[in-house]
């Protein structure tokens, strides 16, 4: 009886998280996606605190991989061409029951409503990563708390000298006045300082706007129906795209979340990598919850 009751309650407990969730006026999908971060975060430090050296330290380790040359250094590139081929379908279409049936005048509204969330978000990610107002926020946390790009070579910063600082080894300089991906270009090190994860915060901030920006159009019926209809005609992949774009979003957001993971597994201090997570989660908060919250 005792069993029973236990399993009772936990049972409502469990069956009440939607209704509390409402409350706040977050569904269940949101809120199991906001969670899979933090939960990422964990499992990639437990794994590169439990696992074996010869599982820890493999291809993903080293950042001239594929995935990281290719699609991660250019991840708000591919986040804008994925999301630009959804709107592409979905604006276009004949056949999707969410936006067949709807006025120009709404379409055009919606696009401008898309339009905006996504300059937000563009201006978010240029102020972290790009620039903001000089260094972008990542270094300027970085160089406030001590960091600068040190051994940098006499011959790298000629025509730069008034952003680098003469050290007692000869023909080596050192600035606090340039950014990472500068110091990188003039072979230098990054050295001393508090350094956000740049990756971290793209595949983060990334994902979660890719997220939220289809969930409004997601029919569980209509892709249930879709995927049956290829896999019993043999149909195209083409036309599975066409009828449904969410996939080709769900692939990259896929990718994202595995290429995060191995960030969490290999690179970073546990700190730069929850301050990176942490950025990643403000432009979502303040697009997409703050407006329901006021």
């Amino acid at each position: 009886m005792a069993n029973t009751e236990t399993y009772n309650a936990h049972f409502q407990w469990l069956h009440s998280i939607p209704m509390r969730l409402k409350q706040y006026r977050v569904s269940l999908a949101e809120f199991s996606f906001l969670v899979s971060f933090p939960i990422n975060f964990i499992v990639g430090k437990t794994i590169h605190w439990c696992g074996p050296e010869e599982e820890v330290y493999n291809y993903y380790n080293n950042k001239n991989n594929v995935f990281n040359q290719i699609f991660v250094k250019r991840g708000w590139f591919w986040t804008t061409v994925v999301l630009v081929a959804f709107y592409g379908v979905i604006f276009t279409s004949t056949t999707h029951s969410y936006i067949k049936d709807t006025p120009y005048s709404q379409r055009m509204h919606l696009l401008r409503r898309t339009l905006m969330r996504y300059l937000v978000m563009t201006v978010w990610w240029v102020l972290f990563t790009q620039w903001c107002f000089g260094l972008p926020l990542m270094d300027k946390v970085f160089v406030y708390t001590g960091g600068k790009c040190a051994n940098v070579s006499s011959a790298a910063v000629a025509g730069m000298e008034a952003f680098f600082t003469a050290t007692s080894s000869p023909a080596v300089y050192e600035s606090n006045k340039i950014t990472s991906y500068m110091c990188r270009r003039l072979k230098g090190t990054w050295q001393g300082g508090h350094d956000p994860s740049g990756h971290v915060f793209l595949l983060t901030h990334s994902s979660l706007y890719l997220f939220h920006e289809i969930l409004p159009y997601w029919d569980w019926s209509r892709a249930q129906a879709a995927v049956t209809n290829f896999r019993s005609h043999n149909g195209s992949v083409r036309e599975l795209v066409l009828t449904l774009p969410h996939l080709v979003v769900a692939s990259l957001i896929g990718l994202w979340w595995f290429m995060l993971l191995m960030t969490n597994i290999y690179f970073h201090s546990v700190g730069e990598k929850f301050v990176g997570l942490m950025f990643g989660f403000v432009a979502v908060a303040v697009v997409y919850y703050m407006p329901r919250w006021r």
